[in-house]
């Protein structure tokens, strides 16, 4: 029988697989469109932006942080809660980078950016199979 953490655990690295895999998926242009209208959004908003990137850091370091707790409730290594910590707080990074461009009325997300994005949600696809494979074990 798998203890309630574990369980708790294979449900949050699923969810983190498939939203890895759909960033993963997503192509240049389609990402673009994205940033179009997220910013015909913001334009129907009065209300000021600069909280966005505010609440964005932390709604990420709270999941962050909650799926490590998860992680040390299930019973997993020191060391695999520091992987998992890192390999996140870069995902945090990369995430406040592409909100910082998607929040400029004028730029447009790079090509240098968009392939560390995509190398992050495949390295975060990694990190959550690894996490079920021990889980597993």
């Amino acid at each position: 029988m798998i203890p309630f953490f574990s369980r708790l655990l294979i449900l949050s690295s699923v969810l983190v697989f498939g939203y890895s895999a759909a960033r993963l998926i997503d192509s240049y242009g389609s990402l673009q469109k994205k940033i179009i209208e997220f910013r015909k959004i913001l334009l129907d908003i009065d209300e000021p932006t600069d909280g966005l990137r505010r609440s964005n850091v932390i709604q990420n370091a709270v999941l962050t942080v909650a799926y490590a707790t998860i992680a040390y409730l299930a019973g997993f290594a020191p060391w695999v809660l520091c992987v998992v910590l890192l390999k996140f707080a870069l995902s945090c990074y990369y995430s406040d980078r592409f909100h910082r461009v998607a929040l400029m009325a004028k730029a447009d997300v790079s090509k240098p950016l968009f392939i560390q994005m995509k190398i992050d949600a495949f390295s975060n696809i990694l990190l959550c199979a690894f996490v079920l494979v021990l889980v597993f074990a």
